[in-house]
């Protein structure tokens, strides 16, 4: 009896893991794609996997990610040009976090 409950939580658990991954490479994509309509940034996908990882995104609406997106807009507002931008944002512990955005080429976007 112990064993079917302890299999059952394992399954749980195994299955939760692989729901967040799935949310937070949703919430990457939000990230990026809400960042390029918004503030005219591209970014690569590898670097909005980046962010969604250095800052625990999982929720598409949420503070880490529309954190990231305020500050995505307020580097570009500031007028970096270059082929990569620095960020901090605060993740989702409330601590602030550095994420360094590669801008993607016309090919990629």
């Amino acid at each position: 009896m112990k064993l079917r409950i302890l299999g059952a939580l394992a399954l749980i658990l195994s299955a939760t893991g692989h729901a967040q991954a799935g949310d937070r490479m949703a919430a990457a994509m939000f990230f990026r794609e809400v960042s390029k309509s918004s503030c005219g940034f591209k970014m690569t996908p590898e670097s909005a996997i980046k962010a969604a990882t250095i800052l625990g995104m999982s929720d598409p609406i949420h503070e880490p990610v529309l954190s990231a997106v305020f500050a995505v807009c307020e580097a570009v507002k500031k007028g970096k040009k270059g082929k990569t931008i620095e960020i901090r944002a605060p993740d989702k512990h409330k601590v602030m976090r550095k994420v360094i955005l590669e801008k993607a080429e016309w090919w990629q976007a």
